[in-house]
């Protein structure tokens, strides 16, 4: 279970990083047409892109340090629950996705499952070490 778990979470978390790596390197033209991008906003795609890596990098040291990784864990959780959230208030304010970004908000709020998860695996580390 444990090794399962190491595997989904890096899996789940190389998702984001592939997105992020395609804001970092097309910008703002990954979502809008030229005409419409300025500097401002295609830096803010750019960077915002940088930051959807960090995950699958914070997951790398979660896995090689499963035992003290809980705080940790828990904060990328929450926050990629929280952008999910974000995403959609956004629907509800704007109106409905394409179908591709339902699915990414799922998952994103849906990634708060990998913590019970997580305490699970634990758990049974500590009995099979007990």
């Amino acid at each position: 279970m444990r090794l399962a778990f190491q595997v989904a979470l890096l899996v789940a978390a190389f998702i984001p990083f592939l997105l992020g790596a395609m804001s970092l390197f097309q910008g703002a033209a990954r979502l809008l047409p030229n005409e419409l991008i300025t500097t401002e906003l295609d830096g803010q795609v750019r960077f915002w892109g940088i930051r959807s890596m960090l995950p699958f990098l914070l997951a790398i040291w979660i896995v090689a340090n499963l035992e003290k990784a809980y705080a940790v864990l828990v904060i990328i959780l929450a926050a990629t629950a929280a952008g999910g959230l974000a995403r959609a208030y956004a629907a509800v304010e704007y109106g409905a996705p394409q179908p591709a970004l339902v699915g990414v908000i799922a998952f994103e709020i849906g990634a708060v499952l990998f913590i019970p998860w997580y305490r699970s695996v634990m758990r049974q580390a500590k009995k099979n070490y007990s």
